[in-house]
């Protein structure tokens, strides 16, 4: 049986409910993953500023990637995946904290790209995982959804706008 090296839990920000442990069980030039215990063997190279090569189980995938704090943008094959991603003490941590977070989101663009519609307006209300508006970037349409149940307050962008990495798009509150 393998020693942990480290543990983390990643959750897809468009399923929130959905949660992924992810334990490195062995570092090197072959890393041993396990994600929800099944184990994978994984290989990465740096291709430039946001480009990946990772090879899973012999199998290669080209990944752009791109973080802010512990959040992680992340296109594979024409997908995008927001994907959180805590510490085994952070995520203790903030169980402490709260059962439910309720407070202010500040939606950011994922990833430089054209507002090509937006679906609320300020006042309206939202749920999590209502969909909010819709990004283009590098060809695909990436539908932005609300990580929290409130109103939007704010909206800063107009549609065929265009964003840049992490500028401000609505805040909800």
């Amino acid at each position: 049986m393998s020693t942990t090296l480290a543990t983390y839990y990643a959750r897809l920000l468009d399923m929130p409910d959905n949660e992924y442990k992810v334990e490195i069980l062995e570092d090197g030039p072959v890393k041993k993953i396990a994600v929800n215990g099944k184990v994978y063997e994984v290989d990465y190279n740096l291709g430039g500023d946001s480009i990946h090569s990772i090879i899973i189980d012999h199998h290669s995938h080209g990944v752009q990637i791109s973080s802010s704090n512990s959040t992680y943008t992340i296109m594979n094959k024409g997908e995008l995946y927001q994907i959180e991603l805590k510490g085994e003490m952070e995520k203790i941590h903030n169980s402490r904290n709260a059962a439910e977070s309720v407070g202010r989101q500040v939606v950011q663009a994922p990833m430089p790209g054209v507002i090509l519609k937006t679906y609320v307006k300020k006042g309206d209300v939202v749920q999590r995982g209502d969909p909010l508006c819709v990004l283009v970037a590098m060809k695909m349409e990436n539908e932005i959804r609300s990580l929290t149940d409130g109103t939007v307050k704010e909206i800063f962008v107009e549609d065929t706008a265009k964003v840049g990495l992490n500028d401000r798009i609505m805040v909800i509150e």
